[in-house]
């Protein structure tokens, strides 16, 4: 992202042992203006005394806790990696992003304790992965830094978008950051200081109870919590989460109500033993069997309130939805299914207006412009992404494991049946 004088970028690969950063470098010359890791040493994290002033709960400099929450040297393969959505606040002066799961995916490893309790505690919160940070342009340096999952047990990469909007909440107005994971839970912040306002459940939520206010901290639930090594456990989302990196959108005259494309699934996730430690291979041991929370729905569009954690209508689909939505000033909202329908929605009422069936699944951002006088929306179309994988790679769907559970929602979902392809559509808004 180009945030004044500065590219901002950060990579992936917190399932290859990576160590997540973010680099701003000049847009005049490409020289490297600062850098920031995701792990180590408060001075790598570019954390400072002022740091997270206004919530010290959520962690503050002066004791390396990206280094102290995990065991050993681990941080050094701790994830975090920074590889979805950045956003600006040009007037607040403020980069924010969110960072990765940290790493492997057999939590036990992560956590010299033994039980869930003592792992869930605080000590080995893998800080900062799963974390939401405002950081200063100029510098870097962290403003405030938010764990959503602390010691991440089911790959809840936290890398989607953030929303900057102005909201009134409980009476006082306030700059917002809207940030839905894939924990199953909406998040509303305060981007000035990382104040937690909300933290509601938009999909069915199973794996902690509700996030505690006070220490914004979540509940878990031992009983959908993996740990152990070969101890299978149910939870919900799934690891592809409530939604995975298919954004969002919102009007700002509507600060609070989102159009969220979600998906309505579970997982049974059984960690395995680790075999190896070298960056740049598959770092995942674990077996992840994905399956619909609801036979014949597997996806949703919702309007939602994250103000009173509601939604005022959905839209259900059999298929998951991995398609961005888009809104019109004109009051439409589009969007796209795996199924190829692309869709014009009264954003009032939900009511589906116009639909037209593309060649292919959609898992495409639907984009809207105007030339000539006239306004012209359109969308890529082809299957693809974690979901589209077992079809486009030709995978054996009687594995329920391949490509980490995405097989067995394949077949349950019969996306083996949507034609492959990649093509643009282009259609013209009439009045």
């Amino acid at each position: 992202m180009i945030a004044d004088d500065k590219v901002i970028i950060g990579f992936g690969g917190d399932e290859f042992a990576a160590r997540g950063r973010v680099t701003a470098y000049s847009l005049a010359d490409g020289s490297k203006v600062w850098e920031c890791q995701s792990t180590g040493s408060d001075a790598d994290v570019c954390l400072t005394p002022d740091t997270n002033k206004a919530n010290p709960q959520f962690g503050q400099a002066g004791s390396d806790l990206g280094i102290k929450t995990f065991p050993g040297e681990d941080y050094k393969i701790g994830g975090g990696a920074a590889w979805g959505w950045y956003s600006y606040d040009p007037e607040l002066k403020i980069v924010y992003y969110s960072t990765g799961n940290p790493g492997l995916w057999s939590p036990a490893y992560r956590c010299p304790d033994k039980t869930h309790e003592e792992c869930n505690a605080g000590d080995f919160d893998n800080k900062w992965s799963m974390t939401i940070f405002a950081r200063n342009v100029k510098d870097g340096t962290a403003v405030w830094a938010y764990q959503m999952t602390p010691f991440d047990q089911w790959d809840y990469d936290g890398i989607n978008e953030n929303f900057l909007t102005d909201m009134t909440i409980d009476g006082k107005k306030v700059k917002a950051l809207t940030h839905f994971d894939r924990n199953g839970f909406a998040y509303v912040l305060d981007r000035v200081d990382g104040t937690l306002h909300r933290a509601t459940k938009y999909v069915t939520t199973d794996w902690a109870e509700k996030v505690d206010m006070k220490t914004g901290r979540p509940v878990k639930v031992r009983e959908h919590s993996p740990l152990e090594r070969g101890r299978n456990v149910s939870a919900c989302p799934s690891a592809m989460g409530g939604k995975d990196q298919q954004p969002g959108s919102v009007d700002p005259k509507e600060p609070n109500m989102f159009y969220m494309p979600t998906n309505n699934w579970c997982m049974e996730l059984e960690p395995q033993e680790r075999t190896h430690t070298n960056q740049g291979t598959v770092y995942v041991f674990a077996n992840v069997y994905m399956y619909p929370e609801k036979p014949g729905t597997t996806g949703k569009i919702k309007k939602y309130d994250v103000l009173t954690g509601k939604s005022v209508w959905e839209i259900p689909d059999p298929y998951p939805n991995w398609s961005g939505t888009m809104n019109t000033d004109g009051g439409l909202m589009f969007y796209g299914s795996l199924g190829g329908d692309f869709r014009a929605v009264d954003r009032k009422s939900g009511k589906i207006l116009w639909s037209r069936k593309l060649g292919s699944g959609i898992i495409g951002n639907p984009a809207t412009w105007k030339t000539g006088g006239k306004q012209y929306v359109g969308v890529y179309s082809g299957i693809g992404g974690w979901i589209g994988l077992p079809v486009t790679a030709g995978l054996d769907l009687s594995d329920k494991f391949g490509a980490i559970g995405a097989t067995a929602m394949t077949k349950a979902a019969g996306l083996q049946f949507i034609p492959q392809g990649g093509e643009l559509n282009v259609f013209r808004v009439m009045e």
